[in-house]
């Protein structure tokens, strides 16, 4: 019987294979994978939520005073433009032209010349911008039936002064004779903001037209 001794073992390689019992023998040493091996798992970081909504609520109370804020302004802002503005217009601050002299002859020709001495006055404290005065005829004193007798342009007038001048102008002549009021309207084209915009005057005596 050949001997079983795994010592006397020969092998056709030409060498001894040695069996060490202890590799044989030595149990399973590879570490539990439950055991050894840990995941590592990134830190949850958690928000307190009363603080996240607190957070919250602070930043719409900023934007909400911001907004608030910035309405207080313009309406304080556009409250003191109006008072300034109602201010400036009682003490006068804005031009106010009147017609503070109107002569008129006494009788004037259908066809023919008359002349009209006028003074014009700034009685603001503003320069007024160039403007017109138109003159008419008018059979009372009343802008109907008014009848267009002519119109001038005035420069500039700073406030305070006085401008006289005696302007001609040629009577219409399909007016018909009798008696008529000399109507000044300053300002007519209403190019000048005043203090005061009535500025329709009448002469106190009526002109005579004959034919």
């Amino acid at each position: 019987m050949a001997d079983e001794n795994p010592s006397d073992f020969q092998c056709d390689c030409g060498g001894e294979v040695e069996i060490t019992k202890d590799v044989l023998n030595t149990p399973n040493t590879l570490p539990k994978t439950s055991d050894t091996l840990k995941t590592h798992q990134p830190r949850k970081t958690y928000e307190n939520p009363k603080q996240t909504k607190l957070s919250k609520n602070s930043g719409s109370s900023d934007s909400i005073f911001e907004d608030w804020k910035k309405q207080y302004i313009i309406i304080i802002a556009t409250s003191l433009l109006i008072f300034g503005l109602i201010a400036a217009h009682s003490a006068g601050f804005f031009p106010d032209i009147v017609l503070t002299n109107l002569t008129v002859p006494s009788t004037g020709v259908s066809g023919g010349e008359i002349t009209i001495p006028t003074m014009i006055e700034n009685k603001g404290f503003i320069t007024t911008n160039d403007f017109n005065v138109t003159f008419q005829f008018a059979p009372e004193k009343s802008p109907k039936n008014v009848i267009f007798l002519g119109k001038i342009r005035m420069s500039e007038l700073a406030g305070g002064k006085v401008k006289s001048q005696n302007t001609k102008f040629t009577v219409p002549s399909n007016i018909k004779p009798g008696r008529y009021f000399i109507r000044v309207v300053v300002d007519s084209d209403k190019e000048i903001y005043e203090s005061n915009e009535d500025n329709d005057f009448y002469s106190s005596e009526q002109v005579t037209i004959i034919a």
